[in-house]
């Protein structure tokens, strides 16, 4: 039975059904612990999250395609919840997991970060139906697509050199930081040049797999493969390759949905190639350093966990962890005017993700990851509960969704009407965004080095893209 608003469009009972079985879900998935159900609310907690997403990619495709990179990352957590909870080890920390149902109560924290993302990404970006056909402009400059393939070209040659300088890790047999960490200079300034260019690598060639002309389409789908290629060789991990290849899909999925066509299954066929090449990735680099491959994925995912321990052990819901509270945010503030991301090896006192090591780590722990390079992973959510406490970290959480979901639509934005070189400021932004919110590690989103890309993105575009054709998707004019 359908219902007429007489100053609105027309709308259904159905249309309540999915939101309010969720909000239901939710309420009912959190008050679990309470009532005896501690152990097994990690279980439900995981199939609500799965079904959340998998709602959310249908309810909103162009949206979610900019976040699966963030929400696939937030699923492992919840994936090592059901080990944790269940008394699974805590690979890094020491600690034996015990069910106290933190997970259930972490999960509402990705909601409002993922609720707030999606009001930033509506305030700029409207992926309502196009009138006509639209293509991203940028693929019909000549200029525009000659230096966007010669960068294209050049990342990816940095990272060619790299391998053929030091060594690729999966042929060698050794972890991927072992040749940066040993050496001499140039290679691991190559490899890191390349990393560090792989956000505007994929969403520029992601973009340019749209174009209208044949050879520009080929030669985009060439070179990101040759990239996946040279990632798996470098031994790169499991989220770095599907990171890579979902946000290869972002501009491709974009443009598709504002010119009306399905993109659902595009999408899902894409995040299915996508898990696919990393899990292959994963092998393979894995078999190459002789590791059990089994034991150790369970361990990775185990140190997912590592949330689980300060935002329920030791945080309340209007109060921080004793170690943690105003004095760590302070220190926090301090870090920001850093141009370099803080370390153990500064003279200033620790911040940030680094804070909680300190709190929360034994000294095995502190010693591979500032000698080793061993990934802390406290997970995305644990810093600003530290901080602020369950509330108030709900309400960080809350402004940084805003802030991400902004960056994603404008990243989007920007490769259908930018120029590359503003392309280039924007996705650089947004991959310090990416980490921030991945790791917890919000300096790369606040810092000065952020700061610095922002203020030269504004210039470039004021000075030079504001002064040349208006913004605009184009359509093509029928031939």
């Amino acid at each position: 039975m359908r219902t007429l608003q007489a100053n609105g469009p027309a709308f259904s009972a159905s249309d309540l059904i999915v939101p309010t079985f969720f909000v239901l879900a939710l309420l009912v998935n959190t008050a679990l612990p309470y009532v005896g159900f501690a152990e097994s609310s990690a279980t439900c907690t995981l199939l609500l999250a799965t079904l959340c997403m998998v709602a959310l990619i249908k309810a909103r495709p162009v949206f979610s395609v900019s976040m699966l990179y963030i929400l696939v990352i937030g699923l492992t957590a919840f994936v090592a919840g059901v080990g944790v909870e269940s008394g699974g080890f805590l690979a890094e920390t020491g600690v034996v997991g015990m069910a106290n149902g933190s997970f259930s109560r972490l999960f509402p924290f990705y909601v409002v970060f993922v609720g707030c993302a999606l009001i930033g990404f509506n305030r700029i970006l409207d992926e309502k139906r196009a009138h006509g056909v639209v293509v991203a402009r940028m693929t019909l400059a000549p200029a525009s697509v000659a230096l966007g393939l010669g960068l294209a070209v050049a990342i990816i040659g940095t990272g060619v050199l790299a391998g053929v300088t030091d060594g690729f890790a999966l042929l060698n047999g050794v972890n991927r930081y072992a040749l940066r960490n040993d050496s001499a200079g140039s290679g691991g300034a190559l490899f890191n040049l390349y990393l560090n260019n792989q956000t505007f690598l994929a969403v520029l060639l992601g973009t340019f797999v749209t174009s209208s002309k044949k050879g520009v389409r080929w030669l985009s789908v060439a070179l990101i493969l040759l990239d996946l290629a040279l990632e798996v060789l470098h031994g790169e991990q499991f989220m770095s390759v599907l990171g890579v290849t979902l946000t290869v899909l972002i501009p491709i999925i974009a443009i598709n949905a504002v010119n009306g066509r399905p993109v659902v299954r595009y999408l899902t066929i894409g995040a299915g190639l996508a898990l696919l090449l990393g899990a292959a990735s994963v092998f393979y680099a894995y078999k190459g350093q002789g590791l059990d491959v089994s034991e150790t994925i369970q361990t990775r995912f185990l140190l997912q966990g590592q949330v689980w321990y300060v935002v329920d052990h030791d945080a309340h819901l209007l109060s921080a962890p004793v170690s943690g509270g105003l004095a760590a945010f302070g220190r926090f503030v301090g870090s920001l005017a850093s141009w370099t991301a803080p370390s153990f090896f500064d003279a200033a006192a620790p911040s940030g993700l680094r804070d909680l090591m300190v709190s929360y780590a034994t000294p095995a722990v502190l010693k591979a990851y500032m000698f080793d390079d061993v990934t802390f992973t406290l997970g995305q959510m644990a810093v600003p509960v530290y901080w602020f406490g369950l509330a108030g970290g709900a309400i960080f959480v809350a402004m940084t969704g805003v802030v991400y979901g902004a960056l994603a639509a404008l990243q989007i934005v920007l490769a259908m009407r930018g120029g590359v070189v503003m392309l280039w400021l924007i996705t650089k932004i947004f991959s310090y965004a990416s980490f921030a919110i991945q790791q917890g590690e919000y300096w790369t989103l606040f810092g000065s080095r952020t700061l610095f890309y922002m203020m030269v993105a504004m210039a470039w575009w004021y000075f030079v893209d504001s002064r040349g054709s208006t913004p605009g998707l184009t359509r093509p004019r029928p031939s």
